[in-house]
């Protein structure tokens, strides 16, 4: 497991490479940022998946739906980056000695 410093930087870094290469395809960049999310949380701590949730939702709505890095809240973009990150962090497959246990 990663730190919730280190796995928000992580999610930052990723963050700002989906933004930079999907920046002009909104719908394909949010998914991205997703896909970002969601592994990023796997990895981390619930406050570093938070983090990485706010800061996907901040690169988006400055970069790909907002104009020169003006902030657009745009709240269903947040509402489903928070939701990927919830969804990685739940479950029985977080704690890995059950998956341990259940395999072996």
């Amino acid at each position: 497991m990663v730190g919730t410093v280190h796995g928000s930087a992580l999610g930052f870094a990723g963050g700002v490479v989906v933004t930079a290469l999907a920046g002009s395809w909104p719908v394909f960049a949010l998914l991205l940022l997703v896909v970002v999310v969601a592994v990023v949380s796997w990895w981390t701590t619930v406050a570093g998946a938070a983090l990485t949730a706010v800061q996907c939702w901040g690169l988006y709505g400055s970069f790909v739906v907002g104009d020169e890095g003006h902030l657009v809240a745009d709240w269903p973009a947040l509402a489903v980056l928070a939701v990927a990150a919830a969804v990685s962090l739940s479950g029985p497959l977080r704690d890995r000695s059950v998956v341990d246990s259940a395999v072996g």
